[in-house]
């Protein structure tokens, strides 16, 4: 795996140092996302799509339970043979063609179809398999198509995970902390009839998405990639606007000065403008899991913002490249790269846990998640047994059966089980013996 190879390369030791833990009772309270701040930036596209409104209680819409339903599914593209030729001769132009799509027998006309990724999509290339990685967008050319409420569907080939488990682990983890988890599941693809191999779907961040957990998706969307350090001076070019009518970027550029302007070890207005619990639990799960490719890791992206209220809501994206590495500290919520930290580099990182409060709720999700780790392996484990059949018998997987199969060795260190299990002990060990010291000066100042 190419993006293993280069994260392993680059990523070594994280910051070592101290952390606490606080129970669910003591941790004090953050401003809620949906607060009244009529006066700060909305990022709205509707003003009647009210800030400050309340959330009512709402039935799930039926493609959640069906994603979640631990069971594997069928997908059948059908293209155009002239359109398939272009997307195999430019893979990397990741353009959108119909399609008519089968979910398990039942039949979607005109549905947007095209390629995406990035090292996933590099190692198809590479490996001169057309099992690229797609996109499915109900609503591309039909208003308000959708499959059971939903509107759009990624299809993951596993070139950058020959787990094929990393994704499910961890948005799992960020369902188990209540956190904003798209739903995961299992396909066999075809396109034309060929067999193009066993996937993983996710569920896109796109309106069904912000529809349920926000009630709204018309408001300012942005996709952290590469270099989305929010460091004063980065290029805006760093987030792509999916969605909101006001382009300006007004809501980041106001969340980069605060967090530059904002005295180390002082909320100042940061609540104003981030909804901090979601970027702590984000930083925590992180951490916890170990994945070194999103905000705090080498690249900064992987994450998107959503704007509610005048906050950036911080949402988890891309959770297929958890590094699994059983010992990283969990003081920090960033990765270092040798003698260089990435902590002075990730002000969002940074200003967070300089406050005792925030990196005390910090600490309080990793204690969370570090106890739930061993009820993560028993899901881990049963998906494994469905999914372990499909997968040996792909014959255009990018593995072969034995390193497949080694991904859930106890014999290998690196593997989704040992990280699991050696995880667990070590984060047990390790908050306990920090338990109630302060954020470490090492944090702050590595």
């Amino acid at each position: 795996m190419k993006k293993f190879r280069v994260l392993a390369l680059l990523l070594a030791a994280a910051i070592i140092s101290g952390c606490t833990n606080l129970s669910e009772n003591s941790r004090p309270d953050l401003v809620p996302v949906f607060s009244d701040n009529s006066d700060s930036y909305s990022g709205s596209s509707d003003p009647e799509d009210s800030a400050g409104a309340e959330i009512p209680e709402k039935t799930e819409p039926e493609y959640v339970s069906w994603m979640l339903e631990e069971k594997v599914h069928e997908i059948r593209i059908e293209m155009a043979p002239e359109n398939w030729n272009k997307i195999k001769a430019n893979p990397y132009g990741k353009t959108y063609y119909p399609a008519n799509v089968s979910i398990d027998g039942e039949v979607f006309e005109n549905v947007g179809v095209k390629t995406r990724g990035n090292a996933s999509l590099y190692e198809a290339v590479e490996a001169q398999k057309f099992r690229f990685p797609f996109k499915i967008k109900f609503d591309k050319y039909v208003d308000g198509g959708n499959f059971l409420g939903l509107d759009e569907l990624a299809l993951n080939n596993g070139g950058d995970d020959y787990s094929l488990m990393r994704d499910y682990l961890g948005y799992e983890a960020f369902r188990m902390l209540g956190g904003y988890a798209s739903c995961v599941t299992y396909f066999n693809v075809y396109l034309n009839d060929e067999f193009r191999g066993f996937y993983v779907g996710v569920e896109s961040i796109d309106s069904s998405y912000l529809e349920r957990y926000f009630n709204s998706h018309k408001h300012n969307l942005y996709e952290g990639e590469t270099n989305a350090t929010l460091l004063p001076g980065m290029s805006l070019k760093s987030f792509t606007q999916k969605k909101g009518t006001d382009t300006s970027m007004a809501d980041i550029s106001r969340l980069i000065k605060v967090l530059s302007e904002t005295p180390l070890g002082e909320k100042g207005e940061i609540e104003t403008y981030l909804d901090v619990d979601s970027a702590l639990k984000m930083l925590a799960i992180n951490a916890v899991i170990d994945n070194r490719d999103g905000y705090g890791g080498i690249f900064a992206h992987n994450f998107y913002f959503y704007n509610m209220d005048g906050k950036l809501v911080v949402i988890p994206w891309d959770m297929n490249a958890p590094h699994m590495s059983a010992y990283t500290e969990i003081a920090s919520p960033t990765i270092g790269v040798y003698e260089y930290s990435m902590m002075n580099n990730r002000p969002m990182a940074k200003k967070l846990v300089a406050v005792d409060e925030y990196y005390a709720i910090y600490l309080d999700y990793c204690k969370q998640l570090a106890d739930k780790l061993p009820e993560l392996k028993e899901k881990v484990l049963r998906v494994y047994d469905m999914i372990k059949p499909y997968v040996e018998e792909d014959p255009n997987k990018f593995m072969s059966n034995w390193y497949f199969n080694y991904q859930y060795s106890k014999d290998n260190p690196s593997g989704v089980v040992s990280f699991l299990d050696a995880r667990y002990d070590y984060l047990q060990k390790r908050l306990e013996e920090l338990k109630g010291k302060p954020v470490p000066d090492s944090v702050l100042n590595p």
